[in-house]
């Protein structure tokens, strides 16, 4: 061969590549030798073995150093002419040379938690990680250099989605797919899969997924780990909650939807505005949680009282609130009042609604004056505390009816905050299930792990008029009838009474809706829902106060699920 084009080849060979003479006189570098040495006329004529300073050699490798201290190792190759020797130089430090990346790449590979697959462009498969072996149940030995579609059984190709994304030059990102069984359960895996071009071609094709196991692990380990710190500072952090009348912060509060956090963090700004709150909910939905919640967030050293508006017979309620002096009516003595009780902390009037409309009208007075008269007295005295009131209705319609003073609504509602009743937000249910079952599982000392699918099905689909309260209460009545030696909740477990409403429920859905093959549940009460709020604008002429109350929902619920919906007006 022509040594011209024997350069040539070299020039392409990703490595460097040294021609020398039998005195060890540099004659030619290849371009991967001249990026390395730098200075390409420097080294031309100059000694091999002055430049590369020798260490050992082991076999047939030569172990040599620059002066900088970089280290190498080459082989010598000759040429049919004795007179030339090529010298095939490799880099132990330098991350360019081919060998060292691939080796990292492999060991990359090989150790990180997430499963990788890779075929080549023709659908055999090159790379099977060891966490995609564990994940899958699989031995890599058994895959290597195999159709892919042929061991996981498909028809042809066709059913193989690397050959789609190979065909497409397009990722496929966020399955989740039954791919194994292990020990006897469905193993499903979350995974995105990628096309690998070079120029414009698809060279190979690669998934990666996620290991489930260990991100259950860590989550696991986390939520003990909190447990434990929990209990640590039990004595020191919770009991001072309690001292204070109260047993709730923001972090008791459970739900990873959007909506739900979306609340918390409103909750935690009106938190930090000294004013008069007013919590709207449904009953059920926790308006004494959060009250208790703003006021631990920054007035924990205080007292928090709270007292419900419809136990008190209205004879009892001016004294209870504002305190008596002896002799004011029959068997009074002298009392302090809740207002002056609280102190500078925070005082709850759960379901304001349920106040008689004469107290409302001392209410007011109290919330203007910030002054209270007891019950037989004629001296004023000074209140500090903030007052949260809460109702559990739309208070427009509360004020149509009588129910609720207008002055005294706009009086407490400078700052108000309106709970998403459970129906609202969906994704919580199974989060909070779970919640629930660990709660009990160490009040009960059982071992519930699993929930069945028909069980879940029901849950989720149920309308929760009693909100999370009601949850909690069917979770209870489930883990109380669940046999101590079992770890999975059925539909077997519900009390029977219980069973009846739910699958009550269950059954007027199905009865009532027809589902088309291409939707799921979801999209077709989304798509009723829509029709229903588009019905009720449309005939109130976009009026949102008529419509909320056409469709028996609260304006700031039919808001929420306008925005939700993308329902505007053209």
């Amino acid at each position: 061969m022509n040594i011209k084009n024997l350069y040539d080849i070299f020039d392409e060979v990703r490595n460097s590549i040294i021609i020398v003479n039998k005195n060890q006189e540099i004659l030619w570098l290849n371009n991967w030798a001249k990026d390395l040495l730098k200075n390409e006329n420097l080294f031309i004529r100059s000694n091999f073995n002055q430049i590369f300073q020798f260490e050992y050699k082991d076999k047939n490798k030569y172990y040599v150093h620059l002066n900088h201290g970089e280290k190498f190792y080459y082989k010598i190759f000759s040429l049919n002419n004795d007179d030339l020797d090529v010298i095939m130089l490799y880099s132990k430090d330098n991350f360019k040379e081919d060998y060292n990346k691939i080796y990292c790449y492999e060991k990359i590979i090989n150790l990180v938690n997430d499963g990788v697959l890779l075929t080549d462009y023709k659908g055999h498969v090159k790379i099977f990680n060891p966490a995609q072996e564990k994940m899958e149940n699989k031995k890599f030995e058994d895959l290597y250099d195999k159709y892919l579609w042929d061991f996981y059984d498909y028809d042809d190709e066709s059913g193989s989605e690397h050959r789609k994304v190979y065909r497409e030059k397009k990722p496929v990102l966020g399955k989740y797919s039954l791919l194994t069984y292990k020990n006897g359960q469905p193993k499903y895996l979350y995974y995105n899969t990628y096309p690998v071009l070079k120029d414009d071609e698809v060279i190979g094709v690669f998934s990666v997924s996620k290991n489930e196991e260990k991100l259950e692990e860590l989550l696991s380990e986390t939520i003990e780990l909190k447990r434990r710190l929990a209990n640590k500072d039990f004595t020191s952090e919770h009991s001072d909650i309690l001292n204070n009348g109260t047993s709730y912060t923001f972090s008791e509060i459970v739900g990873n939807s959007e909506i739900i956090q979306n609340t918390i963090k409103e909750a935690q700004s009106i938190a930090l505005v000294n004013k008069n709150v007013l919590i709207i909910g449904e009953t059920g939905t926790g308006k004494e949680m959060f009250a208790q919640s703003i006021h631990n967030y920054v007035n924990k050293s205080e007292p928090f009282i709270a007292i419900n508006c419809a136990a008190i017979p209205e004879n009892l309620l001016e004294s209870i609130l504002f305190g008596s002096v002896k002799g004011a009516y029959t068997g009074a003595t002298d009392s302090e009042g809740l207002f002056q009780s609280a102190g500078k902390g925070t005082l709850l009037l759960d379901e304001l609604n349920s106040m008689p409309v004469t107290m409302q009208t001392k209410l007011l007075r109290v919330l203007q004056e910030r002054k209270i008269r007891k019950v037989g007295d004629s001296k004023m005295f000074p209140i500090y505390c903030r007052v949260i009131t809460a109702i559990n209705e739309d208070p427009f319609e509360l004020i149509e009816k009588g129910l609720l003073r207008k002055d005294l609504y706009f009086r407490i509602s400078g700052l108000t905050l309106n709970l998403p009743p459970l129906r609202m937000r969906k994704e919580d249910i199974k989060f909070l299930t779970e919640y629930y079952i660990r709660k009990n599982n160490k009040l009960m000392n059982k071992n519930v792990a699993i929930v069945t699918q028909n069980l879940l099905n029901i849950l989720m689909n149920y309308s929760w008029p009693g909100n999370v309260r009601e949850l909690e209460y069917i979770v209870e009545n489930l883990m109380i009838k669940v046999k101590s030696n079992s770890n999975i909740l059925t539909l077997d477990d519900l009390p029977k009474h219980i069973h009846n409403i739910l699958k009550l429920h269950q059954d007027s859905i199905e009865t009532d809706i027809s589902i088309g093959n291409d939707k799921l549940l979801n999209d077709v009460l989304n798509d009723i829902e829509k029709k229903m709020i588009l019905k009720a604008l449309e005939e109130t002429n976009w009026n949102i106060t008529h419509s909320s109350k056409k469709l028996g929902i609260i304006r700031q619920s039919l808001l929420y699920r306008m925005k939700r919906l993308n329902i505007s007006k053209k």
